[in-house]
């Protein structure tokens, strides 16, 4: 049986034929590889090999399988963290990989965008663990630094591009409106075959929407199961997660993850206290964790 990266390049294919994509500039994205056993290169394609097989196992076991909803990747050209296939960032034979792998280090330390999806991984996984146990984000954030690189090194997580066309730094979210009304039907077979049961949104109404009202449109869910809130002791745009109960899923709005403008804590928090909520009203969701 195929695995679910092996489905996502053939659909990947499909995705190049259908919209006419040249192979140079399509980013593949899906289940990001852990502890490949020998050093890989960009060209590499490691999908059915023992590392796929053990992400996939991992995935397939896990309690939590969240996908993060992103913008689009940078050219490999403009930013020295590019790949064209971003299962492969924490494993390529690249001071980059090594960096992403530690957390730290060159654009991986200071735009934070790897850090923060680290934290909210982590907080999300043993959100049950964590109650109580840290006062505020700083404290959490030092406090559990060490198995924040552990786990982000050994927790299954999928990167999903709404955009799959690599662009520059920054991306218009008139952009990725228009990718999700051209794309979105392929976008729609990729989540299917990764059934994630958490999905972060990572670029606010747009993707929300996108879920929500296409993907999820035939779902029912009830208006209690819509945990929507102003966070308290910030000026911070609200809160916002549905749960789907039927189909156990949970949809979450998120900042951009990387610290530009915004304060560090709030990146964390925005999706981490809805899902604070969710635990309250359905601790069934978190029975595994």
């Amino acid at each position: 049986m195929a695995t679910t990266n092996q489905q996502l390049n053939a659909l990947f294919e499909k995705w190049k034929d259908e919209r006419h994509y040249s192979g140079n500039v399509f980013v593949s994205d899906g289940l990001v590889y852990k502890n490949a056993p020998w050093k890989m290169t960009e060209e590499e394609d490691i999908a059915g090999t023992a590392a796929d097989i053990e992400v996939e196992q991992l995935w397939n076991d896990s309690p939590l399988r969240v996908a993060f909803l992103l913008k689009d990747t940078p050219d490999s050209e403009d930013d020295d963290s590019g790949c064209d296939d971003v299962r492969q960032w924490m494993i390529l034979d690249k001071p980059e990989s090594e960096q992403s792998r530690n957390l730290a280090g060159g654009r991986v330390g200071k735009t934070g965008f790897l850090p923060n999806i680290a934290r909210i991984l982590y907080g999300l996984r043993y959100i049950k663990q964590l109650q109580n146990k840290y006062t505020d984000f700083e404290e959490f954030k030092s406090k559990y630094k060490s198995q924040i690189v552990e786990a982000w090194n050994k927790l299954p997580f999928a990167f999903v591009e709404t955009k799959k066309i690599a662009g520059k730094k920054k991306v218009d979210v008139n952009v990725i409106k228009k990718f999700l009304e051209s794309d979105g039907y392929l976008l729609k077979q990729e989540l299917d075959y990764l059934k994630p049961n958490v999905i972060v949104c990572t670029c606010d109404d747009a993707q929300f929407d996108f879920i929500t009202k296409n993907y999820l449109a035939g779902e029912t869910i009830d208006e209690h199961d819509k945990i929507e809130f102003a966070y308290p002791k910030a000026e911070f745009v609200d809160c916002c997660l549905w749960y789907y109960k039927r189909r156990n899923i949970a949809v979450v709005k998120s900042y951009h993850p990387t610290n530009r403008g915004k304060i560090q804590w709030t990146i964390f928090e925005r999706v981490i206290s809805p899902f604070r909520e969710l635990l309250k009203k359905h601790p069934e969701f978190f029975e595994n964790f």
